[in-house]
């Protein structure tokens, strides 16, 4: 069993891989400090992990906690995913493909594998980001924009309205209290924002184009969006699955290799085996046995008719075996 871990700007989502392919992801929200807590609570029980692979955009501290966590639990040390120039049929745009987030990258890797026409991945996250892959592959590039929650916590950074506990729950386009109508002006926000990218890249693309929405804010948006969006909340544990499984097939073929190695110098080793055996001599017949024996006489036979049709000259071509090049 592998475990597939996705750790987010505030929460981190996770699944296992087996033969069966994904289980349903789980998610918790990680701790500013630190990680080791939760992963106690939601990891313990775990067993028959074989392997971690990890999307990580956190940063380097939480990468240190997971890893020497990983290593006390079950003596294994992650595999950390990076983003990279050109992997599973996808090309990355950036001229450093290594800092596009490794989120976005995995994203394109899951929308492009069985698509037949463009692909908009809006990942609505912390931070919000948008990125197209064509239908060939090549990635076209994107953009990153303050996310529901990064709008909401700047507005508090800067006045107390944030403070007051929330009146309504229910969405109302005009609100009767402050904390109501931060959540609704941030909700136009960024969904008058999405409408009018939609739009400009269904024109730019010939509407030949297929719109993903991901991340944990996405629910709140799509009620504000248009109906033909789908909505892939695993979206980047699916990519990180395809690491995984290319992991898991170099394994096999390197053991595949060794194995035909191994058998290929057994087999080579056999021949000299055999000839170090002396063979059984055969026993000799004492000289009562050779003197007393009678010899028998022997019958003389016919010449034998030489068959005309089956002569042949001995200067006849014999015919031509060798297989031709393309046959070899």
């Amino acid at each position: 069993m592998k475990l597939l871990v996705d750790i987010g700007n505030s929460r981190v989502k996770w699944t296992v891989m087996d033969k069966d392919g994904l289980a349903d992801s789980q998610d918790f929200q990680r701790s500013k400090t630190g990680i080791k807590a939760s992963l106690n609570k939601v990891w313990k029980s775990l067993t028959d992990v074989e392997a971690v692979f990890v999307a990580n955009v956190a940063g380097d501290k939480l990468a240190q906690q997971l890893t020497e966590w990983t290593q006390k639990q079950w003596q294994l040390t992650p595999t950390f995913v990076s983003s990279e120039a050109k992997r599973f049929g996808v090309s990355n745009a950036y001229d450093e493909p290594e800092k596009l987030g490794i989120d976005r990258w995995l994203s394109l890797i899951a929308a492009r594998q069985h698509a037949r026409q463009a692909q908009c991945v809006i990942d609505c996250g912390t931070a919000m980001t948008i990125d197209i892959v064509s239908k060939t592959g090549q990635h076209q590039g994107g953009m990153i924009l303050p996310g529901l929650s990064l709008m909401r916590s700047s507005l508090a950074a800067n006045t107390d309205a944030l403070t007051e506990a929330p009146g309504e729950k229910e969405f109302k386009t005009l609100a009767t209290n402050t904390f109501s109508a931060i959540h609704a002006g941030t909700l136009y926000s960024i969904s008058a924002t999405l409408e009018r990218i939609i739009n400009d890249l269904r024109q730019g693309f010939d509407n030949q184009i297929r719109f993903i929405i991901t991340g944990g804010d996405a629910m709140q948006l799509l009620p504000l969006l248009p109906d033909d969006i789908h909505h892939y909340p695993d979206i980047v544990l699916k990519g990180l699955a395809f690491y995984a499984r290319q992991a898991d097939r170099k394994k096999r073929s390197n053991k595949k290799a060794e194995n035909t190695a191994q058998n290929e110098a057994e087999t080579a080793e056999k021949p000299a085996v055999q000839q170090t055996q002396a063979a059984p001599e055969k026993p000799q017949k004492s000289d009562k046995e050779t003197t007393g024996s009678k010899a028998k006489p022997r019958r003389s036979k016919a010449p034998a008719k030489k068959d005309k049709t089956q002569t042949a000259p001995q200067n006849a071509e014999k015919p031509d075996t060798a297989l031709p090049d393309k046959a070899i």
